[in-house]
């Protein structure tokens, strides 16, 4: 269906305008303003009196088809500015520089990645859900034309045929066996309308079939009687918050703590038959609180093929999936009214919760370089120890830098806890000087000396294991 708007011009009359997905509003200002002879600088756009930014797309834009807009004089006549614009190439790098709105992409491109774009053979710029293919287009299109008119903005310059992009990866299903027609008569659903769809986005409709066999499997539940209280405490903590990053179960070299003596073998022999064959990977320990650090560029991540089993829907999924919708919405509807001083209180109360669980936090701080440096603190340590912990290892510790978190970008103040900036029991931190020119000269933000003693992934994964192993026995004696 053909889209368009129309713009309600100053002098009383509208004009219909075609619009594009991709077409910023900017294009759109610019098309009605020169079919009457107005001046696009001197106007804005509007919605139900909102005035809307020009940058931003039709399809991001959230306005309807057949929408009004207003056209209206602005009290300032709009300038055109630098703006900031940033390569990221295939390998991750990014170059930047300062250009005029009217500069064409290949001109940008040209200017930050000369070297890089001889070898392309297609080079394509994506920028939102724009794709500028080939040097022609390129040279035909200008930033103001994709909406960067202010402030910064990032592209990806790829080498790609233009009919890869079209092909969508990860997607496989496998060709369906023909079937009888007795067969497709016995399991269709009985009405296709009968269907609950959008089970809270689940990606799948709840058929009455599917009902049928929860209601066939309810009275069974039933007739197994009343659960006992052992059985509703280890329901509960089953359920318990989970870490936001779950390290200490994702090395390769397993270890188990059992809590109870007569399992104590059979856990051996379990981790004897796990770990057949297979040495503990090697851990460099380079400074204080099991300082340990690796790359993200050399970790050897295996993603390992599930089953077509595995996405097969279950009546235990359809239960999961009908007690999750019930808590939500008991969770919205029934929630009571809390004032601040509840909230605050709640807060408090879950903080402590946490406090007591978790007597040590790890912390992993990623530098630009794909570095990541992991050590061990203690949830009411405050951020300027981490801050002190990490100058030790920099090469040049007299440079003020600062951690934050993404996304979005939170900058972290040293005066707060762990237990406030919610880094227990694990967090990723980012690191960046303060000052921008030394994050794209500094090639080396550590140490050289740290630098030859690197330990893998599944070395540090391995060292919180065997760490926390460590302080439980010690506890429990």
């Amino acid at each position: 269906m053909e889209k368009r708007v129309t713009i309600l011009m100053p002098n009383g009359r509208r004009q219909n305008v075609g619009v594009k997905p991709d077409m910023t509003l900017l294009e759109i200002l610019e098309t009605a303003s020169g079919k009457h002879g107005f001046d696009s600088d001197e106007h804005c756009l509007k919605f139900h009196n909102k005035e809307l930014s020009l940058t931003q797309q039709f399809r991001f834009s959230g306005l309807p088809n057949n929408c009004v807009l207003e056209m209206e004089t602005t009290e300032k006549r709009r300038t055109l500015s630098n703006v900031l614009v940033c390569i990221q190439l295939t390998d991750g790098t990014r170059k930047q520089g300062e250009f005029t709105p009217g500069s064409s992409v290949w001109h940008v491109v040209q200017q930050l990645c000369s070297e890089q774009i001889e070898a392309y053979a297609s080079p394509i710029i994506i920028y939102m859900r724009s794709e500028v293919v080939g040097v022609e287009r390129m040279q035909q299109t200008t930033l103001k034309s994709l909406g960067i008119i202010e402030g910064r903005a990032i592209m990806r310059l790829v080498d790609k045929k233009p009919e890869e992009l079209k092909t969508q990866a990860n997607v496989y299903k496998p060709p369906s066996e023909a079937k009888s027609k007795a067969a497709d008569a016995d399991d269709q659903p009985s009405t296709s309308r009968s269907a609950i769809g959008g089970a809270g986005g689940g990606g799948f409709a709840l058929t009455n079939d599917m009902l049928k066999s929860l209601k066939r499997s309810a009275p069974a539940e039933k007739s197994s009687g009343e659960k006992t209280d052992a059985a509703v405490e280890a329901e509960k903590s089953a359920e318990a918050e989970q870490p936001k990053y779950d390290w200490g179960s994702s090395s390769g070299y397993t270890l188990h703590k059992s809590k109870k003596d007569d399992q104590n073998e059979d856990d051996d022999d379990e981790d004897e038959e796990e770990n057949a064959g297979r040495p503990p990977p090697v851990v460099n320990i380079i400074g204080p609180r099991n300082a340990i650090l690796f790359s993200l560029d050399a970790a050897n991540r295996h993603n390992d093929d599930l089953p077509d089993s595995f996405f097969d829907l279950t009546v235990n999924d359809l239960k999961m999936v009908l007690r999750d919708l019930k808590r939500t919405a008991s969770g919205t509807e029934d929630a009571p009214l809390l004032t601040a001083n509840l909230r605050e209180l709640n807060r408090q109360t879950a903080m402590l919760a946490k406090l007591n669980q978790y007597k040590d936090c790890v912390l992993r701080i990623q530098f630009p370089d794909r570095n990541v440096l992991q050590g061990i603190f203690k949830p009411h340590e405050f951020l300027a120890k981490v801050e002190e912990f990490v100058r030790g290892f920099l090469a040049t510790p007299s440079e003020e830098f600062q951690l934050f978190t993404i996304p979005p970008k939170k900058v972290l103040p040293p005066t707060e806890t762990l237990l406030e900036l919610n880094c227990v029991p694990n967090a990723v931190l980012h690191f960046a000087f303060v000052e921008d020119r030394l994050n794209a000269e500094t090639n080396c933000f550590l140490q050289d000396k740290y630098l030859t003693q690197l330990t893998s992934e599944e070395g540090a994964l391995f060292a919180v294991q065997k760490y926390r192993i460590h302080k439980a026995s010690v506890s429990s004696s």
